[in-house]
């Protein structure tokens, strides 16, 4: 039985999908059995697959399932080292119940976003009830798009990070952060992530970041 790790959040546009298809070649060319699962009906990651079989890079399953969807979290894990939940930027069915079942949680913040900051009252209350039923999920929260070179955006995750890590009912920051790196989109853009790509701006500092999230979480 392969992890399954679910990539949700109360609002969109967070880089989620982004971000799970730059795992997911990760794993890929460190030879891990990986799957996508898209619990939203946009086709991003449809198209996204289309354009990497196209470009002859290694194959990544992408299914699909919609409402109450554990039983086909369960069903998929079984097939893979790793199974990555794409769901949808809102609140969903399909979120609650892949908490549920699911052994891993990564909810995406951009600390200087008060949007994407105030999503963790829900994400949180949501976590803790789904734990009720699903004590082993290891819920996190994951910074990114940092401006590095923005002293004020590294303050605003500086602090974040502390009050998160002031009071153990949140959700937890991991030490791991993402920059606000264009290769990361690049790459998806054509069917690829960081780990598929030859060259680019930033593509070691882009691949570092990916592997060491991935490691953090337990997945690489």
């Amino acid at each position: 039985m392969g992890k399954s790790a679910v990539f949700g959040s109360d609002k969109g546009g967070v880089g989620k999908t982004t971000t799970v298809t730059n795992v997911a070649s990760a794993l890929a060319n460190k030879r891990k059995s990986v799957g996508i699962l898209k619990s939203d009906k946009n086709r991003d990651l449809l198209n996204w697959n289309i354009k990497r079989q196209q470009n002859g890079l290694p194959a990544i399953p992408v299914y699909e399932a919609y409402g109450d969807i554990s039983k086909e979290i369960k069903r998929l894990a079984a097939l893979h080292d790793v199974l990555l939940v794409d769901c949808a930027g809102h609140d969903s069915q399909e979120f609650r119940s892949a908490l549920t079942v699911a052994d891993i949680l990564v909810t995406l913040v951009k600390p200087s976003s008060v949007f994407e900051r105030d999503t963790l009252t829900d994400v949180t209350e949501k976590v803790r009830k789904a734990q009720k039923v699903n004590p082993a999920l290891q819920p996190w929260v994951l910074f990114t798009r940092i401006e590095t070179n923005k002293p004020s955006k590294v303050k605003d995750a500086i602090e974040l990070d502390k009050f998160l890590r002031s009071d153990l009912v949140w959700v937890q920051p991991l030490k791991t952060r993402l920059s606000a790196l264009d290769i990361f989109e690049s790459a998806c853009n054509e069917g690829a992530g960081v780990h598929d790509v030859a060259r680019g701006n930033s593509l070691g500092k882009a691949k570092g970041q990916i592997e060491l999230f991935a490691n953090e979480i337990g997945i690489l």
